[in-house]
Protein backbone atom coordinates (compact mmCIF):
# COMPACT_ATOMS: atom_id res chain seq x y z
CA UNK A 1 0.00 0.00 0.00
CA UNK A 2 1.40 3.42 -0.92
CA UNK A 3 2.13 5.93 2.12
CA UNK A 4 0.18 8.46 1.21
CA UNK A 5 -3.02 5.90 1.16
CA UNK A 6 -1.95 4.62 4.44
CA UNK A 7 -1.78 8.03 5.74
CA UNK A 8 -4.62 8.91 4.68
CA UNK A 9 -6.62 6.34 6.58
CA UNK A 10 -4.49 6.81 9.70
CA UNK A 11 -5.54 10.66 9.94
CA UNK A 12 -9.74 10.18 9.65
CA UNK A 13 -11.22 9.73 12.95
CA UNK A 14 -13.40 6.62 11.25
CA UNK A 15 -15.68 5.84 14.58
CA UNK A 16 -16.99 9.60 14.01
CA UNK A 17 -18.60 8.37 11.14
CA UNK A 18 -21.43 6.19 10.46
CA UNK A 19 -21.84 2.72 7.82
CA UNK A 20 -24.86 1.34 7.32
CA UNK A 21 -24.45 -0.66 10.49
CA UNK A 22 -23.61 2.24 12.82
CA UNK A 23 -19.92 3.52 13.74
CA UNK A 24 -17.55 3.25 11.32
CA UNK A 25 -14.84 2.36 13.94
CA UNK A 26 -13.85 -0.66 11.25
CA UNK A 27 -13.59 0.48 8.54
CA UNK A 28 -10.17 2.12 7.96
CA UNK A 29 -8.87 -1.35 9.00
CA UNK A 30 -11.21 -2.84 6.06
CA UNK A 31 -9.95 -0.36 3.50
CA UNK A 32 -6.34 -0.58 4.83
CA UNK A 33 -6.91 -4.63 4.23
CA UNK A 34 -8.16 -3.81 0.58
CA UNK A 35 -5.25 -1.51 -0.60
CA UNK A 36 -2.91 -3.72 1.02
CA UNK A 37 -4.37 -7.38 -0.34
CA UNK A 38 -1.76 -9.46 -2.13
CA UNK A 39 -4.14 -11.42 -3.96
CA UNK A 40 -7.43 -11.91 -4.80
CA UNK A 41 -9.32 -13.84 -1.59
CA UNK A 42 -7.65 -11.40 0.38
CA UNK A 43 -8.96 -8.35 -1.54
CA UNK A 44 -12.42 -10.19 -1.27
CA UNK A 45 -12.32 -10.23 2.46
CA UNK A 46 -11.73 -7.07 2.86
CA UNK A 47 -14.51 -5.78 0.40
CA UNK A 48 -16.91 -7.82 3.10
CA UNK A 49 -16.09 -5.77 5.53
CA UNK A 50 -16.71 -2.62 3.08
CA UNK A 51 -19.96 -3.44 0.56
CA UNK A 52 -23.09 -3.62 2.43
CA UNK A 53 -21.15 -0.89 4.87
CA UNK A 54 -19.78 2.30 2.93
CA UNK A 55 -22.87 1.63 0.71
CA UNK A 56 -25.65 -0.64 0.84
CA UNK A 57 -28.26 -1.14 -2.42
CA UNK A 58 -27.83 2.50 -3.54
CA UNK A 59 -27.53 4.46 0.12
CA UNK A 60 -24.25 6.02 1.04
CA UNK A 61 -23.37 6.69 4.94
CA UNK A 62 -21.16 9.39 6.09
CA UNK A 63 -17.99 7.10 5.90
CA UNK A 64 -18.27 7.25 2.33
CA UNK A 65 -16.95 11.00 2.29
CA UNK A 66 -13.08 10.25 3.50
CA UNK A 67 -13.33 6.86 2.04
CA UNK A 68 -13.49 9.12 -1.45
CA UNK A 69 -10.27 10.82 -0.89
CA UNK A 70 -8.46 7.28 0.06
CA UNK A 71 -9.15 5.48 -3.08
CA UNK A 72 -8.20 8.54 -5.03
CA UNK A 73 -4.90 8.42 -2.85
CA UNK A 74 -4.28 5.00 -3.43
CA UNK A 75 -4.93 5.27 -7.30
CA UNK A 76 -1.47 7.21 -7.57
CA UNK A 77 0.12 3.95 -7.60
CA UNK A 78 -0.28 1.02 -10.53
CA UNK A 79 -2.25 -1.33 -8.39
CA UNK A 80 -3.03 -4.97 -9.02
CA UNK A 81 -5.96 -5.55 -10.98
CA UNK A 82 -7.73 -7.23 -8.59
CA UNK A 83 -7.81 -4.15 -6.29
CA UNK A 84 -7.83 -1.65 -8.72
CA UNK A 85 -11.72 -3.23 -9.90
CA UNK A 86 -12.64 -3.04 -6.30
CA UNK A 87 -11.27 0.74 -5.59
CA UNK A 88 -13.05 1.88 -8.93
CA UNK A 89 -16.21 -0.29 -7.63
CA UNK A 90 -15.95 1.55 -4.72
CA UNK A 91 -15.68 5.23 -5.97
CA UNK A 92 -18.48 4.33 -8.53
CA UNK A 93 -20.77 3.15 -5.77
CA UNK A 94 -19.78 6.08 -3.42
CA UNK A 95 -20.54 8.63 -6.54
CA UNK A 96 -24.03 7.33 -7.42
CA UNK A 97 -25.57 6.89 -4.22
CA UNK A 98 -27.69 8.94 -2.33
CA UNK A 99 -28.37 9.05 2.18
CA UNK A 100 -32.07 9.29 3.15
CA UNK A 101 -30.17 11.51 5.99
CA UNK A 102 -28.15 13.94 4.76
CA UNK A 103 -29.36 15.24 1.43
CA UNK A 104 -25.72 16.90 0.70
CA UNK A 105 -23.67 13.80 1.10
CA UNK A 106 -23.92 12.59 -2.47
CA UNK A 107 -22.66 16.14 -3.45
CA UNK A 108 -19.76 16.32 -0.94
CA UNK A 109 -18.32 12.76 -2.21
CA UNK A 110 -19.14 13.96 -5.95
CA UNK A 111 -17.07 17.23 -5.34
CA UNK A 112 -14.25 15.21 -3.52
CA UNK A 113 -14.15 13.27 -5.94
CA UNK A 114 -13.85 15.82 -9.16
CA UNK A 115 -10.77 16.88 -7.35
CA UNK A 116 -9.12 13.68 -8.40
CA UNK A 117 -10.55 14.20 -12.31
CA UNK A 118 -7.30 14.28 -13.75
CA UNK A 119 -6.08 11.71 -11.67
CA UNK A 120 -9.02 9.44 -12.67
CA UNK A 121 -8.34 10.41 -16.50
CA UNK A 122 -4.64 9.09 -16.12
CA UNK A 123 -5.87 6.07 -15.38
CA UNK A 124 -8.27 5.67 -18.38
CA UNK A 125 -5.24 6.89 -20.78
CA UNK A 126 -2.73 4.50 -19.28
CA UNK A 127 -5.23 1.66 -18.88
CA UNK A 128 -7.84 -0.74 -21.18
CA UNK A 129 -10.52 -3.16 -21.06
CA UNK A 130 -12.76 -2.79 -17.56
CA UNK A 131 -10.22 -0.75 -16.20
CA UNK A 132 -10.45 2.30 -18.29
CA UNK A 133 -14.08 1.63 -18.64
CA UNK A 134 -14.69 1.57 -14.75
CA UNK A 135 -12.57 5.03 -14.65
CA UNK A 136 -14.87 6.58 -17.53
CA UNK A 137 -17.70 5.50 -15.44
CA UNK A 138 -16.51 7.72 -12.49
CA UNK A 139 -15.69 10.20 -14.66
CA UNK A 140 -19.13 10.05 -16.29
CA UNK A 141 -21.22 10.37 -13.19
CA UNK A 142 -18.91 13.21 -11.36
CA UNK A 143 -18.46 15.55 -14.12
CA UNK A 144 -20.48 14.58 -17.44
CA UNK A 145 -20.28 17.46 -18.66
CA UNK A 146 -16.50 16.74 -20.17
CA UNK A 147 -17.01 13.35 -20.50
CA UNK A 148 -17.42 12.51 -23.98
CA UNK A 149 -14.03 15.13 -24.28
CA UNK A 150 -12.39 13.02 -22.28
CA UNK A 151 -13.28 9.50 -23.65
CA UNK A 152 -12.42 10.94 -26.83
CA UNK A 153 -8.84 12.02 -25.45
CA UNK A 154 -8.86 8.26 -24.48
CA UNK A 155 -9.71 7.14 -28.10
CA UNK A 156 -7.17 8.96 -29.78
CA UNK A 157 -4.42 8.24 -27.62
Amino acid sequence: MNSVAERMIELVDWPSYRVATGPAATLGGALHGLLSSGNVDEASAAWSDIEEHVFSQGTIYSAAEPTVSVMLAALIEDQPSWRSGRILDLLFYIVRGFSATDSSLQGRCRDRAREGLWLLVRWALTHEGWARDNALEVIEVIDPDRVEFIRSAVVEH
